[in-house]
C-alpha cells in the first residue's frame, strides 16, 4: 500500500485549491481508511470556498463521496445495515461522526446536532490523520460514522450525491409526511430539486410542480417526474401562487419545498400552500438568510414550517435503496454532467459556481 496520497487543500477562500501530499493514518480501532472513487461537488462546497460561510482552514472540502475500503480498523466487520465488509467493497457514509451517547444524539434523535459533531469535508485537515474530505484520494472514516455499502447496480457517480442531496430531501419530505395524491411544490431545480421530483413521483404525488429561472433545468427536471415547471424569473410572487392555484383546482399545494436557498421565495411558497398545508425550508443554510412574513396567515391558515439541516442515518439508507430500486425509472446517471480530476478540481468548483452542471464529480 502506499505510504502517502494526494489531496486539494483549500487554504483559503477564493483562492485556488493547493494540491498537498499527507502521509497516509495508521488506521485505529473502528475505522476505516477508503480510496476514493468519486465525490460530488455540492453547493455548500461552493459556500465555504467562496467564503459565503466561515470554515477551518487547511480544510479538504468534499462529502458527498464514495470509495473502496483499503483497510479496516479492528472491530469493523459489517455495515450500518449488517452487511459484511471487507477490503475492496464499495461504501458510501453519512457526512458526520456523531459520538451516540450526548443530549442531542440518545435524548432527542438528532444525530447531525451532536454535541461532539464532526463532519466530513467541513474540519480541519492540519493534523493527522488529514483526509477527512473527499477532494483527495483517500479518505479516514472514524469509528462515530454510519457506513453503508453500495450495491454493486449503482455505480459511484449515481450514487455520491446521496451522501448529501438525496439524503436531504428524503429526510425534508418525511419532515412534513409526504402522502400519495398529494400535490407539492419544489422549489429548485438544481440537484436537490431533481431529486425531489422523483421522490414526489415515487411517493404517488399528483401534481409535482417545479419553479427555477433556467429554462434548461426546468426541461431536465420532467423526466424526473415533474407535471409540470414554471420559469419564474419574470414573476411575480402574486402570479407564481395564482399559477399554481390554478393548478391545483384553486386551493394550493399539500406541501412546499424549497432547494433553491433564496430566502425571498419562503414568503411565496408559504402562500402557495392550501388551508393546513405544510412547508419544509431545506436550502438557506447561510447566515443572513432573512425574509419578511405575517404571522397571523400562518395561525389562521393552520400551517405548518418546518426547517431539515442534513439527515439521519436511516435517510442515507433510505437514499441508497431509492436509487436502486428506481434505477431504470429516472435518468440519475445524467446529473453528474462534468467530471475533473484531482489535479483540477479548482476548475471543477468554477464549473459548478457557474450553474453549467447539475453535478460535477471529482475524480482522484
Amino acid at each position: 500500500m502506499r505510504e502517502t496520497g494526494k489531496a486539494a487543500v483549500m487554504m483559503a477562500a477564493n483562492k485556488d485549491l493547493e494540491i498537498i501530499e499527507y502521509p497516509l493514518p495508521v488506521v485505529e480501532k473502528g475505522c476505516i481508511l477508503v480510496r476514493v472513487t468519486c465525490c460530488t461537488i455540492c453547493g455548500s462546497d461552493l459556500h465555504t470556498w467562496l467564503g459565503r460561510r466561515s470554515g477551518p482552514v487547511p480544510c479538504i472540502l468534499g462529502h458527498e463521496i464514495v470509495g473502496e475500503i483499503v483497510e479496516l480498523g479492528g472491530g469493523v466487520t459489517h455495515d450500518s445495515g449488517d452487511r459484511p465488509l471487507k477490503a475492496g467493497d464499495r461504501i458510501t457514509w453519512t457526512i458526520m461522526d456523531n459520538c451516540g451517547k450526548c443530549y442531542y444524539c440518545r435524548e432527542k434523535g438528532l444525530m447531525m446536532k451532536c454535541r461532539s459533531l464532526k463532519k466530513y469535508g467541513h474540519d480541519s485537515c492540519a493534523q493527522s490523520p488529514h483526509f477527512l474530505g473527499g477532494f483527495a484520494e483517500y479518505c479516514y472514516i472514524t469509528p462515530g460514522t454510519c457506513v453503508i455499502k453500495v450495491p454493486d447496480d449503482l455505480n459511484s457517480e449515481i450514487v455520491a450525491p446521496a451522501n448529501c442531496a438525496l439524503s436531504t430531501v428524503v429526510a425534508g419530505w418525511e419532515a412534513i409526511a409526504i402522502k400519495p395524491y398529494e400535490d407539492v411544490l419544489i422549489m429548485g431545480a438544481g440537484a436537490l430539486g431533481l431529486y425531489a421530483a422523483a421522490l414526489a413521483k415515487h411517493y404517488g404525488c399528483r401534481k409535482i410542480i417545479v419553479t427555477d429561472i433556467l429554462d434548461h433545468r426546468l426541461e431536465f427536471i420532467k423526466g424526473f417526474g415533474a407535471t409540470d415547471t414554471l420559469n419564474t424569473e419574470c414573476m411575480t410572487g402574486e402570479q407564481v401562487v395564482e399559477a399554481v392555484r390554478t393548478l391545483t383546482g384553486g386551493f394550493g399545494v399539500d406541501g412546499v419545498l424549497e432547494v433553491a436557498g433564496v430566502p425571498a421565495l419562503i414568503p411565496v411558497g408559504l402562500k402557495c400552500l392550501r388551508i393546513g398545508g405544510r412547508f419544509v425550508e431545506v436550502g438557506t443554510v447561510s447566515p443572513g438568510a432573512t425574509f419578511s412574513y405575517d404571522a397571523c396567515d400562518i395561525v389562521r391558515r393552520q400551517l405548518t414550517v418546518k426547517g431539515i439541516h442534513n439527515y439521519d442515518t436511516k435517510h442515507l439508507q433510505m437514499a441508497v435503496d431509492f436509487l436502486s430500486m428506481t434505477r431504470n425509472q429516472f435518468p440519475f446517471i445524467d446529473i453528474v454532467t462534468r467530471r475533473v480530476s484531482l489535479a483540477d478540481t479548482t476548475k471543477g468548483m468554477k464549473i459548478a459556481e457557474s450553474g453549467e452542471a447539475i453535478r460535477v464529480a471529482v475524480l482522484p
